[in-house]
């Protein structure tokens, strides 16, 4: 039997058929019993099946649903039969595939009674509008309104916190307000190389020589770059620059970048997920260590799981950090579309 032969007799007129068949939304008719009466090709097309497969059958056993969902739907299609309109919003379901596999689809729709010539209802025709796509966009979109409000509030503590050790460590009014200026312009870089890269996190080479740049201009004779290159996480790039800005500032101002023969030789390795980075100035002089603790050294005390050696030498300062990694928190350089570091 065709579907046009199951119709009932109230559809039979061929003007309902023709423009029922080439009607771009999905269409079904359901009797009494809930069984498919008809079909239209753009519902048969959105729901995988044919004619032959849904031809008199109970809906729920061609679209089988987890009980919980099944009874309210179940319940919107009986309350046609009773005359009125009924409406589902973002209804889910649980679409079976050609190959096995199981799809979620979401459909809203609107059922309404279709009567005969006695005034009785007898069917309900269902128009539906697949708004999978709309629903995955709005949840996507969802998400990325509560990261960003996230990392506002992140970026406005980590502000307040460098404003509050700016603040502490400064001799005066002017020297705060240069060295605030200063790391809030190193915070935008960060900010700015991350939103380029999709948040995807910074390799340490690049956020390494940003920073050292942004202090004594692009002379690369001032300093050298030695260690493998690997991709950090948001977090783990965010502290690494801040890191990087404190001890190139510091040099600026009273080591190897103060003075004209001063260099800086900065070299790292991995060693069982602990990054051992060694910060060595030549060409300074004697230096002592400092009468008070600056903001370089608190910085140090925001990161737990690095532990700091300072060695003052005839020649300049060396500074020995160890930062410990989680396991996911990098990748070799070479894998471009690595997870980098959490």
């Amino acid at each position: 039997m065709t579907r046009h032969d199951s119709m009932p007799d109230s559809f039979g007129e061929k003007l309902f058929r023709d423009v029922a068949d080439s009607w771009a939304m999905p269409m079904m008719i359901l009797n009494k019993d809930l069984r498919f009466a008809y079909a239209n090709d753009a519902y048969m097309t959105a729901t995988e099946t044919d004619w032959e497969r849904l031809a008199g059958q109970y809906i729920f056993d061609i679209f089988p649903d987890v009980r919980g969902r099944q009874e309210p739907v179940e319940a919107k299609f009986r309350e046609v039969f009773s005359g009125k309109r009924t409406t589902l919003e973002a209804q889910p379901y649980e679409l079976t595939m050609p190959d096995g596999t199981v799809e979620t689809r979401v459909w809203q729709a609107v059922q309404d009674p279709h009567y005969d010539e006695a005034g009785n209802v007898t069917h309900m025709i269902q128009r539906a509008e697949d708004i999978t796509t709309q629903v995955e966009l709005k949840r996507q979109n969802d998400y990325m309104e509560n990261e960003l409000a996230h990392r506002i509030r992140n970026m406005f503590a980590v502000i307040m916190a460098t404003s509050r050790i700016s603040g502490e460590s400064a001799d005066d009014v002017g020297t705060y307000v240069k060295d605030f200026n200063e790391r809030l312009a190193s915070m935008s870089r960060t900010y700015f190389e991350l939103s380029r890269r999709n948040w995807c996190g910074l390799r340490l080479r690049d956020i390494l020589e940003s920073e050292l740049i942004a202090i004594v201009g692009r002379n690369a004779s001032r300093f050298t770059l030695d260690g493998p290159d690997f991709l950090l996480t948001v977090k783990a790039s965010k502290d690494a620059a801040m890191i990087a800005h404190e001890l190139a500032a510091n040099a600026r101002k009273f080591g190897c970048f103060s003075v004209p023969g001063g260099h800086l030789h900065l070299s790292w390795k991995l060693e069982d997920n602990i990054v051992v980075s060694v910060w060595k100035e030549t060409g300074v002089g004697p230096v002592q260590p400092p009468a008070r603790t600056g903001f370089g050294t608190q910085i140090f005390k925001m990161f737990p799981r690095t532990r700091v050696e300072r060695e003052y030498t005839d020649d300049g300062l060396i500074v020995t950090i160890h930062t410990q990694l989680l396991p996911s928190s990098y990748e070799d350089a070479a894998n471009e579309f690595a997870e980098p570091f959490q």
